[in-house]
Order: structure tokens, then C-alpha cells, then sequence
């Protein structure tokens, strides 16, 4: 089947693209030959995955090892968001695969007037300055304290009980995707305007993403970081513009595992790439000594950080676990590097 017109059919559940991610995956399982992916196809994966609201990991972990017909695929999506996608998502879905099959394609960030803007001049001028920028009450505290109690809830911990915090398998990722306060949260319309504000357009889809428990070091423990000062996307030339966010759940002091980055690094990144010595990767090299900062705020605030900066999670030298969710949005049609350096 030519790729275009599979990407067009639309199933039981009349979304684009769906049967094509489905019949990826199985060629692939398959080892079978696949139709040549088209420009920037990748990516299409995962704006449509975001876009219907289940996200890419979940997908294709399901894809992968439950190698399901393509009637099941659709009834799980079903079942992981509690209901069919509605017809306006569905309609704002398959809008986004025609305007992509149309080459639709823009450079950001853009120049829009954004209304309701809720980031101050004080705050673009640090954003413009240092790369990020903390969105204060993001959402409200009292919804903050709920969200972080369903980690704990989800994970089986309690915060009176440290003991239990390090007998998990894995200390910092948690495979939360799916519940009705991470939802709210990511509909907030204050998270909303500030992305908007960043992109300079208020067309944006939200990135499914989970949420993450970074408890303090302890004897025998040290899985709370620092995580290498690393970058989330590609580093080929000429760099595109791109931004993620992390809300903090609970109070995070700035010795609790708090999310550090290299502040201002966003300006010199260009030149400092042409500099790198032939042959040298620049994930290679160890950011540690650029002028990292880590940044402290309250349950319910929101760190956005340009993805130009080397960033990562600090040391937890505190008493409490630092408890965060990833909420990123992004506009549908930017352009992606298809060159990964």
C-alpha cells in the first residue's frame, strides 16, 4: 500500500494515520519490507499520538510486545482513554495529518499576537536572557498536592515512610501516563498561554508524558542524580527551536533533585558547536563546569527551559523525594531535523 493512502485510512475510530503506526510496527516486527517513510513521518507519530491524547511510549510499547491485530490496537486506545476520541479531536487530528501530507510546514518561533499572555515582560526578559523560565502557579497548590499524592498512590509509597522509597525497581521514572488530575493539568489554559507565549502561537497540542520520583541519596542509593547535562534533541546544524516544561508537584528545594540547566547557553550554543575539535561529540563533553544553576520553586510552579540548554536533575540531598510531571506543548507543524547528532 502506497504510504499516503494508508496514512488516510481511518479505521473504526476515524482517525488518520493510526493503521499506518500499526502496520509500521508490524513490518518491523516482521522484518517485512515497508513503504519508503515519507518527510518527517517520525514526527507525524507522534503529533497524531499527542494529539488524539495517549502519547508515543505507551503506543508503541503495546504495539511492540503484544503484537495486536489492528481492531485491537483501536479497542486498546479505547480502553487507555476511557472513551472513543471525541469528534473534535478527531476532526483537529486528521486536520494536522492533511495540512502535514500538504507540506505545511513552519519555523518557530512565530510572531502571533497571544492573547491573555500570562508570562510578564520580567519573564521574557529571563527567557530571553537565560533560556527558562518558571511559571508561578501553573496550577493551584491544593491541585499540585492531589496529583503528587496519586504518584504516591501509584507507585504504593507513602511520604511518612522512607524505608519503601528505594525497594522499586527503577528510582526515578514512574509510568504514570493516564489519570484525570494529569489530564487537568495539562489542560491547564495558564500552562497553555505560556507555551503560547514561547512558541508565539496559540495553535499547540499537548506531549503525553509521565511524571517522575526522585527520592534523597541514601547509604547504598544513589540513583537521584545529577544526571548528566545532556540535550533532548538534535544537535545538527542550523538547531531547531524547540521547549519542555516540568511541573513540581511538591515544594523543591534547590538540593532536592531540583531540575538544573546551563543557563544562557541558548545564545552561545552555534558558536560553540563550530568550535568542538573535528571528530569531538558534543553529548560527549562534560557540561559541569558551563555555570549550572538549579531552580527552586513551589508545588504547583512550572519550569519551561529552551531545549538548546544542557539540562538535567540534581542531586537529592534533602529529606523528601522531589515529585514532578513533564508537561510540554508544542505546535504541530514545526519543523524536526531529520539529521540526529
Amino acid at each position: 500500500m502506497v504510504a499516503g493512502s494508508e496514512i488516510l485510512d481511518k479505521g473504526q475510530l476515524g482517525v488518520y494515520h493510526l493503521k499506518r503506526i500499526w502496520h509500521k510496527s508490524q513490518a518491523t516486527l516482521r522484518r517485512q519490507p515497508l513503504a519508503e517513510l515519507l518527510p518527517q513521518e517520525n514526527q507525524l507519530d507522534h503529533v497524531v499520538l499527542d494529539s488524539i491524547g495517549l502519547g508515543a511510549v505507551q503506543p508503541h510499547h503495546y504495539l511492540f510486545h503484544s503484537q495486536p491485530t489492528f481492531a485491537e490496537f483501536e479497542a486498546w486506545i479505547v480502553n487507555m482513554l476511557g472513551a472513543p476520541p471525541a469528534s473534535d479531536i478527531v476532526a483537529q487530528t486528521n486536520h494536522i495529518v492533511d495540512a502535514w501530507l500538504a507540506g505545511h510546514w513552519r519555523d518557530y518561533p512565530a510572531d502571533e499576537v497571544i492573547s491573555n499572555p500570562v508570562l510578564s515582560p520580567e519573564d521574557m526578559a529571563c527567557w530571553q536572557q537565560n533560556g527558562y523560565v518558571v511559571l508561578r502557579q501553573a496550577i493551584s497548590r491544593e491541585d499540585a498536592q492531589a496529583t503528587e499524592q496519586v504518584v504516591w498512590d501509584f507507585l504504593g509509597l507513602s511520604p511518612d515512610q522512607p524505608d519503601q522509597w528505594y525497594q522499586r525497581g527503577q528510582l526515578f521514572w514512574a509510568d504514570l501516563y493516564q489519570h484525570p488530575l494529569l489530564n487537568r493539568n495539562r489542560a491547564s489554559q495558564r500552562i497553555r498561554q505560556a507555551f503560547a507565549q514561547l512558541w508565539g502561537t496559540e495553535s499547540l497540542i499537548t506531549c503525553v508524558n509521565r511524571v517522575s520520583f526522585n527520592p534523597p541519596v541514601r547509604e547504598g542509593f544513589d540513583h537521584s542524580g545529577p544526571s548528566r547535562l545532556h540535550w533532548d534533541f538534535s544537535l545538527a546544524l542550523p538547531l531547531e527551536f524547540d521547549v519542555l516544561g516540568i511541573l513540581y508537584l511538591n515544594d523543591v528545594a534547590a538540593n532536592q533533585g531540583a531540575f538544573r540547566c546551563v543557563a544562557g547557553f541558548h545564545r552561545k550554543i552555534d558558536a560553540w558547536l563550530a568550535d568542538l575539535p573535528a571528530g569531538v561529540n558534543p553529548r560527549d563533553v562534560d557540561m559541569e563546569d558551563a555555570g549550572v544553576v538549579s531552580i527552586a520553586a513551589n508545588a504547583g510552579d512550572l519550569v519551561i527551559w529552551n531545549q538548546a540548554l544542557p539540562h538535567g536533575s540534581g542531586r537529592n540531598v534533602a529529606d523528601m523525594p522531589r515529585i514532578a510531571q513533564y508537561i510540554t506543548m508544542y505546535p504541530p507543524d514545526r519543523r524536526v531535523n531529520p539529521v540526529w547528532r
